[in-house]
Parts: C-alpha cells; structure tokens; sequence
C-alpha cells in the first residue's frame, strides 16, 4: 500500500492509501493524551447498570484473552467526533485457529470463542458527565481498508450509552448477548488472505457530546511483543490465551493489526471515507512507553471461552448451580460447539475449580433437585435413578487436572470423547434429535470432605 504522510507539531495528518477507497491528504486528528487515563468499571451493556472498581470478570487476564491491543501510546483519535461525526472507522486484526502457523508459545488451539466481555479505551472531552457512548461491532472477516463491512459477516455488536465524559477512560463491557462467538482466522482455517484471515472491528461515536472524543490508539509491538520483527507485523499475539506474556506485562500489541484504518463517512463530515494511518509507527526506544507516532489501530481487548472447532459458543440449558468450592463460589460447566450429533463437535468444560486437582465429568438423562442426594462437598444434580444411571467419562484421558488454569475439559475435535458413544451406568448411546443429556463436572477439594461437585447443564441435541 502507497501512502505519504504530513507530521506536524499538533497533530498528525491523516493520509489516503492505495486501497479499495482513496482520498486526498487532510489535517485530522491524532491528539495527546494530556490527562491519567482512568478506569471507570464494568458496564453491562444489557441492563445499562454499573459495577464499579472492579473488572467485569476473571476473564479479563491473559488465560482467556482471545485479543489484546491494550499498549497505549498516549495518543487518542477524534475523527469520531470533531471530523467526522457520525462516521464509523473500522480496524482490521487477527485470531489464530488451530490450523494457523505462528509460533504461538500456548498453541492458538482453538477454532471460535464465544465472547464474554470487552474492554474499550477512549478520551471524550464534552465538560459534561455520562453523555458518552460507543457502538463497537465485530466482524469474522474483513480485508484491511476495504471499505463497508460486510453484515453477513457481522459476529455481534454492542452499544453503551451514558459512559463518562471530561477525560479519558477505560471501560469493561459485561452482559455480552450469548451466542456472541467470533470465528478465529474467520473461519477457523487458516488461508494466508487477509480478507479471510483477518477480523474487522468498528467504532462508532453513539454519545450526545460534542467535544473532542475518540477511541485511544493503541499498539506498540516493539515493546509488547518479544517475536515481533521491525518491519513485519507482530508475531504472537502477546497478553492473549496463544501468546507469550511480552515485552510489558499486563499489555498486548494486537497480532496482526496494521498501521491503518478504514473510515466510513456517511453523514457528509469533514473527513471523506478512505484509508488513513497516522504518519507511520515509529518507536521511541524507551521501554513500554509508546512510539513517537502512534499506529492507526483502536485500544480494544476481547475475552473469550474455548467456542469449540467449528460455529457456536455455549449450545446448554442452565442446570442446577453447585455448592461453593474452595475458591469461594461454586464451580460451573458448559458444553460448547455444535448442537447437531452427526457434528461431533462439542466440548464440555468446567470451571471456577480450585488449582492442581483431579476432575472428570459425569452425565446422564434426567436430572435430579439440588439437595435431593449429597455427598462430600456437593450436591449431585443427574439422577441416578433414572434410564441410563449416572455415566462417567473415566478413561485414562478423560482424568484431568485443573492445573493453572482452574479448569478441565473434553474436546471431541481432539479425540477425547465421542458423541456416538455417550457413557451411561450400563452401556453407550449416541447423541440425536430427541435427546437431551445432563453434564456435571466432580472434582477433588482442597476442604471439608476432599469432592465437589459443579454445577448442571444440559444439551439437546438435533
């Protein structure tokens, strides 16, 4: 891609680029951040209410960071807002699936995530409180620059209203819709296109200020990113489930993300649609402290639980919920993946365990009232009385450990269970329409009797 740029003392310029769209060179903004960058807390973008103080969920950590461009560089962009209100800029980026290459130091073994939160950075400086907000949408697939996304495309969007104003701020966006799962590589398979292998995140101002106000720019993989080669894009996706914890702890670089971005202006502002960037990425060489011009690419990060090796997140029904743990809340389950039996596609995954203990998982065809049997720590939730007894996935691979992680699962993709032969107390069956199979997890306990159980879900399977 050709593209000049114009640096001036205030401002960067913002520059056209050789791509689906152009434009001609205009003044635009690329403004410091002149004030702390506060954390304002946890928004749930569903019931719009508050959780001040505190991270919207364990998630946000690298163990389940599915993206991560969190590296400030003390810059922010107003085109939002000042040049182009109304307007939308999208950036473009990269989940590895199993089939990806990289040298991912944890292995970039899944395929989709079903999303759990995101985290956003932004300055607004209307003198006002609560009159910001933002619309971020995420797309499976989407080629750098190349204009409008497509909405077949489109994995799930949000929208938060009346975040706060006068500053810059960090926001934790909780309350994510289920069924929110983004494709890795697009598809879960690797293609060595960037139309195919890249996803495309857009921003849109959907606050009432009128002030300057922009997503902070982010991104700095000389310093977060220990694989990262000048002059190439970073490398292992550093702060993320698949990569190494990098150069700045606690920061991630964003795999793949390149230095420009796409804007799409339909409301007739200042700025015309186009790919721009903002002079060129130039680091400063002071360790973790941003480059002298900052990259075009938006502060976001993504969390996200193991989606399976094909489409779909989460395919349960809500069991009963299991008596706390050692860790001081109960422990829970899911199954995700596909529905469909003949997709023998579907991982089952319990969590919130303690660490560095035993677990397998047990199952069944009828579930049972919590409190009706207990035994150790626990309340069992399957009925064992019923056709098919209590089933145990008990094979030397199916014993697992929490380990580091606080959690255990049973990938079919990977050949540790099959959906042909479910276990019962008595024999096998395969899952198919018509029939619906209980999930809990049982697991060792570091108090009280030594076991505990999960809590219940279930699946019914097409």
């Amino acid at each position: 891609m050709l593209r000049s740029s114009l640096f001036t003392a205030s401002a960067f310029a913002l520059v056209a680029g050789a791509a689906a769209q152009t434009s001609a060179p205009l003044q635009a903004s690329a403004q410091r951040v002149t004030s702390p960058v506060k954390y304002a807390g946890t928004y749930n973008v569903q019931t719009k209410t508050w959780i001040r103080g505190q991270a919207a969920s364990a998630n946000f950590g690298q163990t389940d960071n599915i993206y991560s461009n969190t590296a400030g560089t003390g810059y922010f962009s107003s085109i939002n807002v000042t040049s182009s209100p109304g307007g939308t800029v999208v950036d473009n980026a990269q989940i590895p699936s199993s089939s990806n290459p990289g040298p991912f130091s944890i292995g970039g073994a899944r395929d989709s995530s079903e999303v759990t939160g995101v985290q956003i950075g932004y300055c607004d400086f209307d003198l006002n409180p609560g009159v910001s907000g933002w619309t971020v949408e995420f797309y499976n697939t989407y080629d750098l620059c190349s204009g409008i996304p497509d909405p077949a495309q489109l994995a799930f969007g949000v929208t938060a209203t009346g975040l706060p104003a006068n500053g810059c701020w960090i926001v934790d966006l909780a309350g994510i819709p289920a069924g929110s799962a983004m494709q890795h590589d697009g598809d879960g398979l690797f293609d060595g296109v960037p139309a195919l292998d890249t996803f495309g995140v857009a921003f849109t101002y959907a606050g009432t200020g009128v002030g300057a106000a922009g997503f902070l720019l982010a991104g700095d993989p000389v310093n977060t990113d220990t694989g990262h080669v000048i002059g190439n894009n970073p490398l292992s996706g550093s702060n993320t489930y698949y990569g190494e914890i990098g150069g700045c702890p606690g920061t991630g670089s964003g795999y793949n993300n390149d230095d420009a971005f796409q804007l799409n202006d339909i409301s007739g502002g200042a700025v015309a649609s186009g790919c721009y960037f903002f002079g060129g990425y130039s680091n400063n060489g002071i360790p973790c402290g941003g480059p002298v011009n900052p990259p075009g690419s938006w502060y976001v990060e993504i969390s996200g639980q193991d989606g399976g090796g094909g489409p779909g997140g989460p395919i349960i029904a809500a069991g009963c919920t299991g008596n706390v743990n050692a860790t001081g809340v109960p422990g829970d389950i899911e199954v995700n993946g596909s529905a469909v039996g003949a997709d023998n596609n579907a991982i089952i995954r319990a969590f919130n365990l303690p660490l560095n203990q035993f677990g397998i998982f047990a199952t069944g065809l009828a579930p049972i009232a919590p409190g009706t049997i207990n035994t150790g720590n626990g309340t069992l939730c399957i009925n064992p009385g019923a056709q098919g007894g209590l089933g145990r996935f008990g094979a030397a691979n199916q014993i697992k450990n929490t380990g580091a992680t606080g959690e255990i699962t049973l990938d079919s993709n990977a050949g540790e269970w099959d959906l042909t032969v479910i276990p019962t107390s008595v024999g096998t069956y395969a899952a198919a329409a018509g029939i619906t199979t209980y999930f809990q997890g049982w697991h060792r306990e570091l108090v009280g009797a030594g076991w505990n159980f999960t809590g219940s879900c279930s699946v019914a399977w097409q």
